[in-house]
């Protein structure tokens, strides 16, 4: 049985010794990603936000900020790139 997958809004604010890559490779554990500004990401995963925490926390502990919220996409609006438009709609997997 597959797990459901959501979406979540993550901000970050990374400790200046850890690199945009390392965090790059910590939402690849994510079934999809969009990084919608620089602190920023919407991820699609079958993972809660507990388990993100985990995953991330290293990234920020003690100094930068975490904040890790589920995303309801189904009422929208706004003012984004096309190609984010794109991701948002396109079918995801589940895992």
């Amino acid at each position: 049985m597959a797990t459901t997958a959501h979406f979540y809004v993550i901000c970050i604010k990374r400790l200046k010794s850890v690199t945009a890559d390392q965090v790059k490779k910590k939402m690849d554990s994510a079934v999809d990603w969009y990084q919608i500004a620089d602190a920023t990401w919407i991820v699609y995963t079958t993972s809660d936000a507990e388990k993100w925490q985990l995953r991330l926390l290293p990234l920020v502990k003690d100094s930068g900020r975490l904040f890790i919220c589920k995303l309801d996409v189904s009422s929208r609006q706004g003012w984004m790139n096309k190609d984010f438009w794109a991701w948002l709609r396109r079918e995801k997997p589940e895992s």
